[in-house]
């Protein structure tokens, strides 16, 4: 962006900033990213009116920052408001505000508010003093300190994370499905785990050092959000990691690909091998639980039932299509969402609907039409984005960034956001700052002579 290389020559001349403030700023920078990404929401400061959460606390440190500091300022609101994607953005803010007000609901703003703000002090931490490699190589240790205490989580049976719930009413507790003990890590639901894995998935792949991309570039990695995913008992999760995997290794740079091939067939092998003296075995019994359970939600089989499923699970599946009747609920305004402080319930053909499992019938509910189309067009505004300046520079990190928001996207059409939607934002603030060079071929050498087609 053109201001912010105008605003780095200030910086640099007329506005000189001490070292020690430099420094102060990015230990407040990793702070914040260290806060956003793998601090649960019920840590914090308790109050009646609003709520002091280690994010939130990290908010106000870099505002802070930012306030006080003339450069800083001006950098950042001419970064809100010189950003397309703050264009795109004005249809659902429009829609916030009138439902806040209507609805008499300040959570309506405050929340989805909250979230973007995050996301633009990421995009000027990013540009200021924590460029995009560097953001990436955090985020991937980060991610192992997730993976790792994902394994003590399934040994202790309960989130290391609760141990720091200060905010009473958000940690929902264990969650145990057919007796066996759902891992959720810093999120508030196993599934909402789910969701972090598929957006951090991609980051197994990338290699900085050459540009390159391969799904097995960090095997034991990818082995450790596979089974955590596992281990949260979520098949929409399942579903969704499979065809993340599956997209990493067709988009894998060529030279890679035939290797992948050998691999992948040789641990599929391996995998049954391994499963059939596990076959009576608790963990066994487990794992086709989770595979079964997935068969049978895409093609409508009852294999799960054999080991062990509950009968109320198979109904699922046809749960969320029931979700899809909402839009036709009489008593819901299809301009003026309910806003997020009223709970929703309906019936329909006799059947009772408490939670929507489906992100964008939720945004229905919440902002009506105008909200969730709104906000739908955000989204694909952002992914034809990543996919146009893909094709423009064959960028190894936009790859990267395309496959985590696709399928991040295509999980919410399964399950609610649950307070994951950060994650996304995370992704985008990465694309908006990373390098959109247009891609030139090599020109062939000077000897180079092209070979005769067979045809």
């Amino acid at each position: 962006m053109e201001y912010f290389s105008q605003s780095q020559e200030m910086t640099t001349s007329k506005y000189l900033k001490a070292p020690r403030e430099k420094k102060l700023f990015y230990r407040a920078s990793i702070f914040y990213i260290f806060a956003l990404y793998v601090m649960p929401q019920y840590f914090g400061i308790p109050n009646p009116v609003f709520d002091l959460t280690i994010v939130r606390i990290a908010i106000i440190i870099l505002l802070v920052f930012i306030a006080f500091d003339y450069t800083r300022l001006k950098d950042f609101l001419t970064l809100i408001v010189q950003e397309k994607m703050s264009l795109v953005m004005l249809p659902y803010i429009i829609v916030l505000l009138y439902t806040m007000v209507l609805r008499a609901d300040i959570n309506a703003l405050l929340n989805p508010f909250i979230e973007f703000l995050e996301m633009y002090l990421l995009i000027y931490v990013i540009k200021e003093c924590v460029p995009v490699d560097k953001l990436i190589k955090i985020i991937l240790v980060f991610i192992y300190i997730l993976v790792l205490l994902g394994f003590v989580e399934m040994a202790m049976k309960r989130s290391p994370f609760s141990y720091l719930e200060t905010i009473k009413g958000v940690y929902t507790g264990q969650v145990i499905r057919n007796g066996n003990y759902r891992v959720m890590s810093s999120c508030v639901h196993s599934i909402g785990y789910g969701l972090l894995l598929v957006s951090a998935m991609p980051f197994v792949g990338i290699d900085l050092n050459d540009k390159s991309y391969n799904a097995l570039k960090r095997p034991f990695l990818l082995i450790g959000i596979i089974i955590n995913i596992f281990a949260t008992g979520s098949r929409s999760s399942l579903g969704v990691m499979l065809a993340e995997v599956l997209i990493m290794f067709v988009l894998s740079d060529k030279k890679y690909i035939k290797k992948n091939i050998l691999i992948v067939f040789t641990s599929v092998i391996a995998f049954v091998v391994i499963l059939v003296p596990l076959h009576g075995t608790s963990i066994g019994q487990y794992i086709m639980l989770q595979i079964t359970s997935l068969i049978d939600t895409l093609f409508g089989t009852e294999l799960s039932i054999k080991y062990g499923a509950d009968i109320t699970l198979e109904q699922s599946a046809d749960y969320r299509k029931l979700l899809q009747e909402v839009f036709h609920v009489s008593w819901l305004n299809p301009l003026l969402g309910l806003g997020r402080k009223r709970v929703f319930s309906t019936e329909v053909n006799g059947l009772a609907i408490d939670s929507i499992d489906n992100f964008y019938v939720a945004e229905y509910v919440r902002y009506a039409y105008p909200g969730m189309i709104s906000y739908i067009f955000f989204l694909v505004y952002m992914g034809v984005s990543m996919l146009k300046d893909y094709i423009k520079t064959r960028s190894t990190i936009i790859k990267m960034l395309f496959i985590g928001t696709v399928c991040f996207c295509l999980h919410l059409y399964i399950a609610d956001s649950l307070q994951t939607l950060k994650y996304l934002y995370v992704l985008y603030a990465l694309y908006i700052c990373c390098d959109k060079k247009e891609y030139v071929p090599e020109s062939p050498g000077r000897y180079f002579k092209k070979k005769k087609s067979v045809f």
